[in-house]
Protein backbone atom coordinates (compact mmCIF):
# COMPACT_ATOMS: atom_id res chain seq x y z
CA UNK A 1 0.00 0.00 0.00
CA UNK A 2 3.01 2.28 0.71
CA UNK A 3 4.30 2.06 -2.34
CA UNK A 4 1.33 2.74 -4.34
CA UNK A 5 0.42 5.65 -2.04
CA UNK A 6 4.13 6.73 -2.89
CA UNK A 7 3.93 6.76 -6.29
CA UNK A 8 0.25 7.52 -6.76
CA UNK A 9 -0.97 9.93 -3.70
CA UNK A 10 -4.07 8.96 -2.07
CA UNK A 11 -6.79 11.33 -0.28
CA UNK A 12 -7.81 10.74 3.06
CA UNK A 13 -10.36 11.94 5.59
CA UNK A 14 -9.61 14.32 8.23
CA UNK A 15 -9.97 11.59 10.88
CA UNK A 16 -7.02 9.37 9.39
CA UNK A 17 -4.67 10.92 11.05
CA UNK A 18 -5.82 9.86 14.51
CA UNK A 19 -7.07 6.21 13.55
CA UNK A 20 -3.38 5.85 12.64
CA UNK A 21 -1.86 7.30 15.24
CA UNK A 22 -4.45 5.36 17.81
CA UNK A 23 -3.39 1.90 15.60
CA UNK A 24 0.25 2.67 16.38
CA UNK A 25 -0.18 3.50 19.74
CA UNK A 26 -2.52 0.33 20.74
CA UNK A 27 0.75 -1.94 19.22
CA UNK A 28 3.00 -0.21 21.18
CA UNK A 29 0.75 -0.58 24.56
CA UNK A 30 0.09 -4.31 23.47
CA UNK A 31 4.30 -4.28 23.13
CA UNK A 32 4.28 -5.16 19.46
CA UNK A 33 6.53 -2.27 18.75
CA UNK A 34 8.64 0.10 20.75
CA UNK A 35 8.02 4.17 21.13
CA UNK A 36 10.44 4.62 18.62
CA UNK A 37 9.12 2.68 16.22
CA UNK A 38 5.98 4.20 16.39
CA UNK A 39 7.61 7.51 15.59
CA UNK A 40 9.64 6.43 12.76
CA UNK A 41 6.21 4.60 11.16
CA UNK A 42 4.26 8.13 11.54
CA UNK A 43 6.79 10.12 10.20
CA UNK A 44 7.40 7.78 7.45
CA UNK A 45 3.51 8.58 6.47
CA UNK A 46 4.32 12.35 7.11
CA UNK A 47 6.74 11.63 3.88
CA UNK A 48 3.39 10.32 1.95
CA UNK A 49 1.34 12.56 -0.29
CA UNK A 50 -1.16 12.27 1.53
CA UNK A 51 -4.48 15.01 0.55
CA UNK A 52 -6.69 15.07 3.59
CA UNK A 53 -10.31 16.19 2.81
CA UNK A 54 -11.84 18.02 5.35
CA UNK A 55 -15.45 17.72 4.54
CA UNK A 56 -16.14 15.56 7.44
CA UNK A 57 -15.55 18.80 9.35
CA UNK A 58 -17.77 21.01 7.77
CA UNK A 59 -20.42 18.27 6.53
CA UNK A 60 -23.82 17.46 8.46
CA UNK A 61 -23.77 14.86 11.03
CA UNK A 62 -25.82 12.54 8.64
CA UNK A 63 -23.10 12.40 6.03
CA UNK A 64 -22.47 9.05 5.23
CA UNK A 65 -25.14 7.57 7.47
CA UNK A 66 -27.20 5.83 4.41
CA UNK A 67 -23.46 3.88 3.23
CA UNK A 68 -22.90 2.88 7.23
CA UNK A 69 -25.99 1.67 7.54
CA UNK A 70 -26.27 0.14 4.00
CA UNK A 71 -23.05 -1.91 4.58
CA UNK A 72 -22.77 -2.46 8.25
CA UNK A 73 -19.81 -0.11 8.65
CA UNK A 74 -18.85 1.97 11.59
CA UNK A 75 -19.54 5.75 10.95
CA UNK A 76 -15.17 5.62 10.51
CA UNK A 77 -15.16 3.65 7.97
CA UNK A 78 -18.35 4.79 6.36
CA UNK A 79 -15.88 8.40 6.25
CA UNK A 80 -13.00 6.50 4.00
CA UNK A 81 -15.98 5.18 1.63
CA UNK A 82 -18.65 8.27 1.62
CA UNK A 83 -14.68 9.93 0.51
CA UNK A 84 -14.53 8.10 -2.22
CA UNK A 85 -17.72 7.95 -3.50
CA UNK A 86 -18.19 11.69 -3.45
CA UNK A 87 -14.86 11.55 -5.38
CA UNK A 88 -15.69 8.59 -7.75
CA UNK A 89 -11.70 7.54 -6.64
CA UNK A 90 -10.85 3.78 -5.97
CA UNK A 91 -10.84 2.87 -2.16
CA UNK A 92 -7.59 1.19 -0.83
CA UNK A 93 -8.37 -0.37 2.51
CA UNK A 94 -7.58 -4.18 4.26
CA UNK A 95 -11.21 -4.42 6.04
CA UNK A 96 -13.81 -6.83 4.98
CA UNK A 97 -16.49 -4.70 5.29
CA UNK A 98 -14.90 -1.85 3.77
CA UNK A 99 -13.71 -4.07 0.92
CA UNK A 100 -17.47 -5.43 0.13
CA UNK A 101 -18.82 -2.20 0.16
CA UNK A 102 -16.17 -1.08 -2.57
CA UNK A 103 -16.37 -3.67 -4.53
CA UNK A 104 -19.86 -3.62 -4.90
CA UNK A 105 -19.74 0.06 -5.82
CA UNK A 106 -16.83 -0.37 -8.13
CA UNK A 107 -14.76 1.33 -6.23
CA UNK A 108 -12.12 -0.91 -4.85
CA UNK A 109 -8.50 -0.06 -6.00
CA UNK A 110 -6.84 -2.84 -7.44
CA UNK A 111 -3.22 -2.46 -8.62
Amino acid sequence: MARAIAENGAIVPALFRWEVQNAFMMAARRKKMSLDDVAMHLESLDDLDLQVDDFSLKAPLTAGLGLANRFGLTAYDAAYLELAVRRSLPLMTRDKRLRNAATELRLLWNP
